[in-house]
């Protein structure tokens, strides 16, 4: 395939802020994927291809018994 062209199209997702960008590329890294593999199995579960939503990071302090 020639360099420049690829099989699929480009989409573009425009994030809200590139805050919230950075925060959903660490989750989806520490759960072992990437931002392409995590929307692509979001659009899979919206458009009822799968009933499997991908995983997330548990909450901060998740797992931690509370102070007395």
């Amino acid at each position: 395939m020639p360099h420049g062209v690829h099989r699929k199209q480009a989409r573009t997702y425009r994030p809200d802020s590139p805050e919230l960008y950075e925060r959903a590329k660490e989750a989806a890294a520490a759960v072992g994927s990437d931002m392409n593999s995590h929307l692509n199995a979001f659009l899979r579960w919206l458009t009822r291809e799968t009933d499997e939503l991908p995983p997330r990071p548990p909450a901060p302090g998740a797992g931690e018994s509370p102070e007395s």
